[in-house]
């Protein structure tokens, strides 16, 4: 997100920092002071699945007796994590006159890495530095006694990434993702309750059609009639099923290297006679076809039998 159109006033957030007047909001970025900071490359593809794994991954380096919160994007090829404190945030703000409801957003200090050319002067023992890509505080000491400090104008800075304090309270998914997921919980309701109304509908009609049959067939409304129906038919139709399923599996035993010599089909059995000139293939025909419940018998040395009784 490209803040460059915001008309928040942005000050950088350090323990040596002057006291603030006003009464409007204004964008706050922590320095390394308020925050620690992590970058790992991670087989993940979200923002939110790495914002699950960031508590262990600063097991070594927080205070367990503070509760911190976390934050999390994309660097390049690796992962930027952010472990902060809001209560530690917010209580040294109110000190500085700045309240918590006049917080909009809150920035890393990480992102001004690559407006950094020389240090930042942060007071009277520490400045602020990019060291390999890293945003890191340097004691003063270090440094020369004529050391010019970069002066960076933070209105001309574009962050990329920025989170509302309420957010820094709530789950692991962001903003953005939690838009899309219930847009998609969404339209899966919207597409049930639709699919919903057709099945309805769809049993209406079934039902409207049984009751025109019976009104035309007053006997089928006889339970007993209707059982004895299916009793008479139920086996012819499950012979049937049984023929065109053998019929099937005997279509799937043919290859290029093999032929159809024979098929027998009766109110009894089913049988075929197939032919090939490779062993292979006809050890391949035979395993298949028992493993499909036909008893096999071989004709010659390139002629199997199968059937199947019905």
């Amino acid at each position: 997100m490209n803040l460059m159109g915001s008309s928040n006033r942005r000050v950088l957030v350090h323990r040596d920092m002057e006291s603030i007047t006003t009464t409007d909001s204004v964008d706050i970025i922590l320095t390394p002071q308020f925050y620690t900071f992590l970058r790992e490359e991670l087989g993940v593809r979200f923002a939110y699945q790495a914002k699950q794994i960031a508590p262990s991954l600063f097991d070594d380096y927080l205070d367990d007796s503070q509760e911190y919160q976390f934050h999390v994007y994309k660097c390049e090829e690796h992962w930027c994590f952010f472990a902060y404190s809001v209560e530690e945030i917010t209580s040294f703000l109110e000190t500085k006159g700045v309240k918590i409801h006049q917080i909009s957003k809150i920035f890393f200090a990480q992102e001004l890495s690559s407006y950094m050319e020389n240090a930042i002067d942060l007071g009277s023992t520490l400045s602020m530095q990019s060291l390999d890509g890293t945003v890191a505080l340097l004691p003063k000491r270090l440094m020369s006694s004529d050391y010019r400090y970069d002066t960076l104008n933070l209105e001309n800075v574009s962050f990329k990434s920025g989170i509302a304090l309420s957010s820094s309270y709530d789950s692991f998914v962001p903003l953005k993702e939690t838009i899309i997921i219930s847009s998609l919980l969404l339209l899966l309701g919207v597409a049930f309750i639709v699919e919903g109304g057709r099945i309805k509908s769809s049993i209406q009609s079934a039902i409207e059609k049984e009751e025109a049959l019976l009104d035309k067939n007053p006997r089928l409304s006889s339970s007993l009639v209707r059982k004895s129906i299916l009793g008479e038919y139920e086996p012819i139709d499950r012979r049937e099923r049984l023929k065109r399923d053998s019929a099937e599996q005997i279509s799937k035993l043919l290859s290029a290297k093999s032929i159809l010599k024979e098929l027998t089909i009766d109110d009894n059995k089913i049988s075929a006679t197939i032919e090939t000139d490779s062993t292979a293939t006809m050890k391949q025909i035979e395993t298949q076809a028992r493993s499909k419940k036909f008893k096999t018998k071989k004709e010659g040395s390139k002629q199997i039998k199968m059937e199947r009784v019905i």
